[in-house]
């Protein structure tokens, strides 16, 4: 869960510059305990969530047709969309996430700086909240730690490292900076083109 990158580390995975419904703030050294497991209860619910169906009728997978076992498969896959878009469009309405410009990869994330924004300093902890677009897991949470602040006008903003996430969440990061880029790279393609 923990992550001990350096610089360069850091960049080297994909990374995706977007507006996202988000909301970052401090946490206390004496709370930094409490949020790792609300972190880690959130992979479980995750997991299970996923698992969940598999366990009812896989035990009894020899006594089934081929033809049952894909069925039950689809169904189960059908039930876990519907089961996040539900889950996503709750969580987006009480959420209370303000969307802001970032930067993120799977490493951590660079915010831009807000009005509203605490004074950042290096080393300080921070609860990130990140929604992104994805069936899966798409309320990113996780342990930030402050690692760059920038106050020049043109780029205002801080840099978070993830010293705690769950690998869900991490997967699900650089899956949907993936998609992005490649998304990203075919409209370049076909606006070139056409």
């Amino acid at each position: 869960m923990m992550s001990e990158k350096t610089g360069a580390e850091r960049r080297s995975s994909v990374r995706v510059r977007s507006l996202l419904p988000c909301q970052v703030t401090t946490v206390a050294a004496a709370d930094v305990e409490a949020l790792e497991a609300r972190i880690l209860d959130a992979a479980v619910l995750e997991s299970d969530g996923v698992m969940h169906d598999a366990l009812d009728w896989r035990d009894h997978a020899d006594d089934l047709s081929r033809e049952m076992v894909f069925a039950l498969n689809e169904l189960r896959a059908m039930r876990q969309q519907i089961t996040e878009l539900q889950r996503l469009i709750e969580s987006h309405n009480e959420a209370g996430l303000n969307s802001r410009w970032v930067e993120l990869n799977d490493q951590g994330m660079w915010l831009a700086a807000g009005d509203e924004d605490p004074i950042w300093s290096l080393g300080d902890l921070a609860e990130v909240r990140v929604q992104i677009p994805s069936l899966h897991s798409p309320e990113i949470l996780a342990l930030g730690e402050v690692v760059r602040v920038d106050e020049d006008g043109e780029r205002s903003g801080t840099a978070f490292v993830f010293r705690a996430i769950s690998q869900p969440h991490r997967h699900a990061i650089a899956r949907y900076a993936l998609r992005r880029e490649r998304q990203l790279a075919r409209s370049k393609r076909f606006r070139f083109e056409g």
